[in-house]
């Protein structure tokens, strides 16, 4: 997770320092919150308050290197008005048609959470007959689950998605839902809960989406 810019467009950034246990393991990027006071990492479907970004390494061991390494403070990017920017979380297709795409774990998700969006074309299964080039964007107009395991986006005409080929799923403004990655600095739709952080838009060209803590521990909930 990067620094984007802050909600008013402003690009400078500032972090705060905060407390955390000597043994705590951070890395640079991640959603942190507080825990008793000190920083802890947040779980990947995290409902509760964020504090932000973490703005530094802790490794939460003795570097000769790093004496912050394991020490007892950390900086955060703490402004509840930042927007950082993520890798676009991404599908393996299962099926479809020249106005559809069924992706398996979809039916984490609710009717219509995906309309307004996009998906991207970024790779094709080996014998792929998808007429579409690597790079095509295509508009998700409705989204509906329907079987117990995945769900359908009904897209822009064209190629017919094969089940292996990998879109990059780029969420409506406002989506709050999926999980944190494992590295907690990026989103992923293979489980979905209620999370605190919000999708305020995205980078078609880039493969990135932006998105900002929408449940802050400085700020009012949202």
């Amino acid at each position: 997770m990067k620094f984007y810019q802050k909600l008013d467009g402003g690009i400078l950034r500032s972090a705060r320092e905060y407390d955390i246990a000597y043994n705590t393991a951070i890395v640079k990027g991640q959603f942190v919150k507080l825990s008793e006071g000190k920083v802890v990492t947040v779980g990947a479907g995290e409902t509760g308050a964020l504090l932000g970004v973490a703005a530094e390494n802790h490794s939460g061991a003795a570097d000769a290197l790093d004496p912050r390494a394991n020490g007892t403070k950390i900086m955060v990017w703490d402004d509840p008005t930042a927007i950082y920017q993520c890798a676009a979380p991404k599908v393996t297709a299962s099926g479809g048609s020249a106005t559809t795409l069924v992706f398996t774990a979809g039916q984490y998700f609710a009717a219509d959470d995906f309309n307004g969006g996009y998906v991207k074309l970024v790779s094709k299964a080996t014998d792929s007959t998808n007429t579409d080039k690597i790079g095509t964007v295509r508009a998700i107009s409705d989204y509906a689950v329907t079987a117990s395991t995945s769900g359908t986006f009904t897209i822009t005409s064209g190629g017919t998605p094969n089940a292996g080929d990998v879109y990059a799923v780029f969420p409506p403004v406002g989506f709050a839902k999926g999980n944190l990655n494992t590295a907690r600095d990026g989103l992923v739709l293979t489980a979905s809960a209620s999370i605190s952080v919000r999708v305020t838009g995205n980078d078609l060209d880039q493969d990135k989406i932006n998105v900002m803590v929408k449940k802050h521990a400085l700020a009012v909930d949202a």
